[in-house]
C-alpha cells in the first residue's frame, strides 16, 4: 500500500472517530479545496495541507415542554484535494503539464461516475472546470454545482471508502471525506416561520435561526495543519447554546390546524394566528399559511427570489388594521377623562371632517349610543367623533404609547415598524385624524397589534413579546415595555369589550367562558395607478382573550381576502371561537363558573 493511501486511511479514521456518534449520515457532496495552478507543485506531496476547520454543532431548539423542534445531523462532503493528485507523463510527450493533470482528473471523474451512479459529463465538468478566488479566504476553490447536491447516500459513501481502500489507483488518495453538520427540523413545516432556516454554511436566515444565529452557532476553530489523534485534546470549540422557547408545540399544532381549516372554509388566500400570554408577553403559538419546509433547502433556494413564503407575515408584513383599532381610540378617550363607558353621542350615520365624509360600515344611522354600543356595533362615526373631539395631540400621543409606528422588540428577525403618520409629517392630512380612529390610513404588523391589545388585557401594562424563555440554562425574564393606560382604564375597557361580545349572534362566543375582544374588517389599499381601496377584498380579523377579566391567553386571527364572507364577524370571529374551544381543553382551563366555584374559600 502506498504512503499516500496510508495517509488517507489515517485521515479517514480520524474523521470517522470524531463523528462516530453521528452515524446518521445520509448524503454528501463535492465541494471546494485549495488548488495551485502551478503544475510543478502538484508533484510536491509535502506542500501544506488545506486548513482544517472544526465547526461545532448549532444548538438545539426546544418548545416550552422540552419537545425537540430543531437539531442537527452529520453529512459528509466528498472533496478532491488537488495538491495530492499524483500524475506522471500521462500523454508521453516527455513533459509534465496541465494536459497530464487533466488526464488524471478525468480518470477520477470516470471512477466517481461509476461509483456514485452520476452521469459522467456532470462529474467530469465538476472535477475539471475552472476555479475562482474566494474573497474571504483568498484561496482558489472549486464550487459545488447545485444540480449534483446531494451526491452521496450513506451506502454510496461506504462503497466509495471501500473502493479507495481496495483500489490500486494512487490518484484516488486525493479524495477526502469530511464531516459537515446540517440542520434537521423533525416536525417539518410546523412553526417554520418562527424557527427560520439555515443555509449550507449553517448561517441562520429568518426566524430564530437568524435572530439568535451567533448564540446557536457557537465558535469555530481552524488549524493550518491536519489534526492528528494526539491533537484532539487541544481542539476545543465553543458549542452553540440551546434555546428553550415559550412556544407550546401542542398549542402551535392546534393553531395551525384551525388556521388551515378556516382558510379552506372561508376561501381566504392566506392568514396568521398568534397566541400570547398577556401577563408575560410569552408567545405560545405563531402560525402562518402558506408555509414552507425548512428541511427542503433545494426547493427554497430555487424560489428564494420569487416566492417570499419564508418571510414571517406576523412580523414582516404591514396592513391597515380596520376596526380593531377602535380599541385604542376608545382607550385614548377613556384615559383622557373626558369620556366614560356611559358617555353617549348621537350617531347620524355620517360625519364630515377634514374635507371627507365618514360613514358607518353599513351606512346606517344608529341614533343615541353609549361607548359600549359604539364598540358592539363597530361604528366608524363614533370613533371619528372621539378622535376629533379629543384632538390630534392627545390621540396620537396615546397611539405612540401603545407602540404604534415602532418595533415591539420581539426576538424574531425582520420585524417592521408599521406606519403612523402624525401632524407635521408631509403625508399627514387633517382627515387622517378621523379615519385613523377606525384603523384606516395607518399600518401595523400583527405582532404590534396583539402586543398593544395585550396591554388592555394585562391591566394597562405592555409586556415585550418574546419566544425564547431560556438560553441554555439562563432564563429570559419577561420585560415591561410600557404602561400606555391606567389599570382603571384597562379594566373599564375590558368590561366594554366583554359586553360587546356577550350579545346574541356574536360568533366569537365560547360556551362556558367569557370572551373580551373586537372584530376587524379592513379594506385593502391599492397604490397604483391612483390610490384607492379594493371594493371586493378585505382583511378579516378578530383579537380577544379568555377569561375576559382574568385572562390566561390572548389570540389574534387574521384571514386575508376571504371569499365566502368579507366581514371579520363572520369569518375571523368564528375561527377564534374554534381555536379557543380547543385551547381551553389543551391548557386545562375550567369553565368560568367552575373556576369561580373552586376559587371560593
Amino acid at each position: 500500500m502506498t504512503d499516500n493511501l496510508t495517509a488517507l486511511h489515517l485521515r479517514l479514521r480520524v474523521i470517522m472517530g470524531l463523528f462516530a456518534a453521528c452515524a446518521l449520515v445520509v448524503v454528501g457532496r463535492l465541494v471546494y479545496l485549495p488548488f495551485d495552478q502551478n503544475v510543478q507543485t502538484k508533484l510536491d506531496l509535502t506542500a501544506p495541507r488545506q486548513r482544517e476547520v472544526l465547526q461545532p454543532a448549532r444548538g438545539n431548539i426546544y418548545d416550552r415542554k422540552g419537545e425537540l423542534l430543531v437539531t442537527n445531523t452529520v453529512l459528509y462532503d466528498l472533496a478532491i484535494e488537488y495538491g495530492y493528485v499524483t500524475y506522471g507523463d500521462e500523454d508521453n510527450d516527455k513533459d509534465l503539464d496541465e494536459q497530464d493533470e487533466l488526464v488524471v482528473l478525468r480518470r477520477i471523474a470516470q471512477d466517481l461516475s461509476a461509483l456514485l451512479g452520476e452521469p459522467y459529463p456532470d462529474v467530469e465538468n465538476l472535477v475539471t472546470n475552472r476555479l475562482y478566488l474566494d474573497p474571504d479566504t483568498q484561496q482558489e476553490i472549486k464550487l459545488l454545482r447545485k444540480t449534483l447536491y446531494p451526491l452521496l447516500s450513506a451506502e454510496k459513501r461506504d462503497m466509495l471508502q471501500a473502493a479507495i481502500s481496495a483500489a490500486d489507483k494512487p490518484y484516488l488518495t486525493a479524495l477526502v471525506l469530511s464531516p459537515r453538520h446540517r440542520r434537521i427540523y423533525p416536525h417539518g413545516e410546523v412553526a417554520a416561520h418562527v424557527l427560520g432556516l439555515t443555509n449550507y454554511d449553517q448561517i441562520g436566515f429568518y426566524g430564530l435561526e437568524e435572530s439568535y444565529n451567533r448564540t446557536l452557532a457557537g465558535y469555530t476553530i481552524a488549524f493550518d495543519q491536519p489534526l492528528l489523534p494526539w491533537d484532539l485534546q487541544y481542539a476545543k470549540v465553543d458549542a452553540g447554546a440551546d434555546l428553550h422557547l415559550t412556544l407550546d408545540l401542542g398549542v402551535q399544532l392546534t393553531a395551525e390546524e384551525v388556521l388551515k381549516d378556516s382558510l379552506a372554509k372561508y376561501g381566504a388566500s392566506s392568514g396568521s394566528v398568534v397566541v400570547m400570554a398577556p401577563a408575560t408577553g410569552e408567545i405560545l403559538a405563531m402560525a402562518s399559511l402558506p408555509t414552507f419546509n425548512p428541511n427542503d433547502l433545494e426547493s427554497l433556494a430555487s424560489d428564494f427570489n420569487t416566492n417570499p413564503v419564508w418571510r414571517n407575515p406576523v412580523v414582516a408584513e404591514q396592513f391597515e388594521p380596520g376596526s380593531i383599532f377602535k380599541i385604542f381610540t376608545m382607550a385614548a378617550a377613556l384615559e383622557s377623562g373626558e369620556y366614560t363607558r356611559n358617555s353617549s353621542y348621537n350617531d347620524t350615520g355620517s360625519f364630515e371632517y377634514g374635507g371627507i365624509v365618514v360613514r358607518n360600515w353599513d351606512g346606517r344611522a344608529w341614533g343615541v349610543q353609549d361607548m359600549t354600543g359604539l364598540m358592539e356595533h363597530s361604528l366608524n362615526v363614533g370613533a371619528a367623533t372621539l378622535s376629533t373631539s379629543m384632538g390630534a395631540q392627545r390621540f396620537y400621543d396615546q397611539l405612540l404609547s401603545f407602540g404604534m409606528g415602532s418595533q415591539t422588540g420581539v426576538d424574531l428577525a425582520g420585524e417592521l415598524t408599521g406606519h403612523l403618520k402624525r401632524p407635521g409629517d408631509a403625508d399627514w392630512h387633517e382627515s387622517d385624524l378621523a379615519t385613523n380612529a377606525f384603523g384606516q390610513g395607518v399600518a401595523v404588523t400583527q405582532v404590534q397589534l396583539i402586543t398593544a391589545v395585550a396591554s388592555v388585557a394585562n391591566g394597562g401594562v405592555t409586556m415585550r413579546p418574546h419566544l425564547v424563555a431560556r438560553v441554555q440554562n439562563d432564563p429570559v425574564a419577561p420585560q415591561i415595555a410600557g404602561r400606555p393606560i391606567s389599570a382603571a382604564t384597562a379594566q373599564e375597557l375590558a368590561q366594554m369589550l366583554l359586553e360587546s361580545i356577550d350579545v346574541e349572534g356574536s360568533k366569537a362566543q365560547v360556551a362556558g367562558y367569557e370572551v373580551a375582544g373586537k372584530t376587524g374588517t379592513a379594506q385593502i389599499p391599492i397604490q397604483l395607478p391612483n390610490y384607492h381601496y379594493d371594493p371586493n377584498k378585505t382583511i378579516a380579523t378578530f383579537v380577544g382573550w379568555v377569561p375576559a377579566l382574568q385572562p390566561q391567553f390572548l389570540a389574534f386571527v387574521r384571514l386575508n381576502e376571504p371569499s365566502t364572507e368579507q366581514w371579520g364577524s363572520q369569518t375571523a370571529a368564528p375561527a377564534f371561537a374554534a381555536l379557543v374551544e380547543r385551547l381551553v381543553v389543551q391548557l386545562q382551563m375550567p369553565p368560568d363558573a367552575r373556576r369561580m366555584a373552586l376559587a371560593r374559600p
